[in-house]
């Protein structure tokens, strides 16, 4: 008696006689294999036939199958009808005890993929976080009125790079050979106007193996900047700059 050959009724049938343990081994190992391979049938009929047979469990001290029934699980297992017993129960809760396993496997299989989903997820939202940075930088610098200052070449190992600055957009820095920033300090860049008024804060930056990349957006006007200067503060910003100023870019009038 193989699934593939059955009509509804006695498919219903295979899957209770499984779920009692009353098939034959390669019956019991056939129907198995489709339960392993994912069988959205063969698992439905599992089902219907776990939830009738645990029906039958609960009131199998005090009463007996039906005699058509009775029948027709005799004659489906090969055994006769003298030799039945109550035997099945301990089928039952074999095969109980391995549904509860499958189910516990099942479980924590669906876990470990929605974790792995939420992280690629989360991964793809940082891509596509950084890919919209870099197309904002790209746009930046493309723009005709964005004006380039270099800074530290002329000084042995001092840090150096390029500072951008376009007046509808902000201020764009890249800083190389940065010293190590020490524990709870922070990089802060600083606006220093011309006429000897007071450094504006630019904005908080860190640095990686020396380089730091420092983008403070919002219009600007690059004839009243006489310098861009970075300085090491505190993490929670500064609204002075503290000494020493590691170094200054100046900006000519535009």
């Amino acid at each position: 008696m193989s699934p593939n050959n059955l009509d509804p009724q006695d498919q219903d049938l295979l899957y209770e006689l499984f779920a009692l343990g009353l098939l034959e081994p390669e019956q019991m190992a056939e129907v198995r294999a489709r339960l392993e391979a994912g069988d959205a049938e063969a698992i439905e009929g599992l089902r219907h036939a776990t939830v009738l047979t645990s029906s039958l469990a609960y009131v199998a001290p005090e009463s007996k199958p039906s005699s058509k029934l009775r029948r027709r699980l005799m004659l489906a297992a090969g055994a006769p009808e003298r030799g039945f017993g109550w035997a099945w129960i301990g089928g039952l809760a074999a095969t109980c005890a391995a549904l509860l396993v499958i189910t516990f496997n099942m479980r924590e299989d669906v876990g470990n993929r929605e974790a792995q989903i939420a992280q690629l997820q989360s991964r793809l939202v940082a891509s596509e976080a950084l890919v919209a940075q870099a197309r904002d930088l790209y746009d930046f610098l493309r723009q005709p009125s964005t004006i380039t200052v270099k800074f530290g070449d002329n000084q042995p190992a001092p840090p150096k790079g390029q500072v951008f600055l376009n007046r509808d957009r902000g201020v764009l820095l890249f800083a190389g050979n940065l010293p190590a920033m020490p524990a709870g300090k922070i990089f802060e860049m600083w606006f220093v106007p011309k006429g000897g008024g007071a450094p504006i804060p630019a904005g908080l930056f860190r640095a990686q193996d020396g380089q730091g990349v420092h983008f403070q957006r919002g219009a600007i006007d690059p004839a009243s900047i006489a310098a861009i200067a970075v300085t090491l503060e505190p993490e929670a910003g500064s609204t002075s700059p503290t000494l020493p100023i590691l170094f200054a870019a100046p900006v000519g009038a535009e």
